[in-house]
């Protein structure tokens, strides 16, 4: 029987963003062909052990995972000098002699972190070990406790353009790191075709595209006349998010009919200004699923980030049109006839969603094509049929 080790740095039981969607799919990969799953995460030091232990017992009773290691980043502080000496100052020389000093790819990586990883490979035998994000890939340097095991990197995304706008970038320096990062392994997943296209060109590792993936609505979808909300934008409140939703609201919004219903959902509503009291703001939601179900239109004003947008793949499986910027397309294969209009300008942008309200057959083009995309690109089925090539 087939036994896997499987690194994923967050807690993947708070279904709060992509990379966890697309983690908990794997796993349910894994579960439904049988695999042995050690599952490999870090601990959570500030939400206590209870926190800790529900994660183990969620994966556990959704048989997602055989064994659960949730392992220590970093010592108590029980006395700031004495863990100055005997651990900051050691991984700080970790660092520097691991790592080039000049590449803007972070690595969450202590000493700590590590020991306690290889404790784990000292007592157990796996076929595959698979690692999510490159800046965990130190995690298998020493190869002698790997045990013949093939390695997988699955990077989720690529580094080097993630941190491009970090102050004093080094483009080189961070490239190459992150190409030697992914060479250490034998095989090096990919999230979108232009990941694949770049990882191809300059791994001698093998490179496999590894769509994002998810189920299909499992009910009926909403006809338009019923839906509720016009507009829909899903988001975290990470920096790309940030700036995104500040361009929508201040260049896009005010060329829109006065009273659209516009719904928000994530943390992004922490910086949707007090103007918009008007707007549906839901920090949290337990599932989507209704939300997009409500909604005709979904948006993605993304100005600048990479990877898959797991909130547009989302929509699409819904049948809804997408109108979004050019960096709302990443990661789909196709660039047109996706359910995707695209402009970086804001009149368009707002002449897009227009449009789609008022022109029943361009709405009802653009959900079809929406509908194939997912059905053809990101549909789980079609993923696990390039998972089962792997796990031959």
């Amino acid at each position: 029987m087939m036994r896997i080790l499987y690194f994923f740095p967050d807690n993947i039981t708070e279904q709060n963003a992509g990379n966890k969607t697309r983690a908990l799919y794997l796993l349910k990969y894994f579960s439904q062909n049988g695999f042995i799953v050690d599952y490999v995460s870090i601990r959570d030091e500030k939400a206590g052990k209870n926190y800790n232990e529900q994660t183990e017992e969620i994966l556990k009773a959704g048989n997602l995972a055989s064994n659960v290691y949730l392992l220590p980043r970093k010592q108590g502080k029980t006395n700031p000098i004495v863990y100055f000496l005997r651990y900051k100052l050691w991984d700080l020389l970790y660092y520097l002699i691991t790592y080039p000093l000049r590449s803007n790819i972070p690595t969450y990586l202590t000493l700590a972190l590590k020991k306690a990883f290889k404790n784990i490979l000292r007592t157990n035998t796996y076929d595959y070990i698979i690692i999510s994000y490159v800046h965990s890939a130190d995690l298998i340097a020493d190869t002698a406790l790997l045990g013949g095991a093939k390695t997988i990197i699955d990077t989720h995304d690529f580094l080097t353009a993630q941190f491009k706008d970090k102050r004093d970038f080094n483009l080189g320096v961070t490239f190459e790191d992150e190409i030697s990062r992914l060479n250490l392994f034998d095989e090096i997943w990919a999230i979108s075709p232009e990941e694949e296209y770049v990882f191809n060109q300059f791994c001698t590792s093998r490179v496999r595209l590894v769509p994002m993936m998810m189920d299909a609505p499992a009910s009926a979808l909403t006809p338009f006349k019923n839906k509720k909300y016009d507009l829909i934008y899903v988001g975290n409140d990470n920096i790309h998010n940030i700036i995104s939703i500040k361009w929508f609201f201040d260049k896009v919004y005010p060329l829109l009919p006065a009273g659209l219903n516009l719904c928000v959902i994530g943390k992004i509503n922490n910086h949707v200004t007090e103007a918009y009291n008007s707007i549906n703001k839901i920090l949290f939601a337990e599932s989507l699923e209704s939300f997009y179900n409500d909604s005709k239109i979904a948006i993605c004003p993304m100005l600048r980030g990479t990877g898959v947008k797991v909130k547009v793949v989302e929509a699409l499986a819904f049948g809804l049109p997408v109108v979004c910027t050019s960096r709302g397309t990443d990661g789909l294969p196709n660039k047109q006839s996706n359910g995707c209009l695209v402009s970086d300008d804001p009149v368009k942008f707002a002449e897009n969603i227009i449009s789609l309200l008022q022109d029943a057959s361009l709405y009802e083009e653009q959900s079809r094509l929406a509908k194939d995309t997912f059905k053809n690109s990101f549909d789980k089925s079609v993923t696990f049929k390039i998972l089962d090539n792997v796990f031959e």
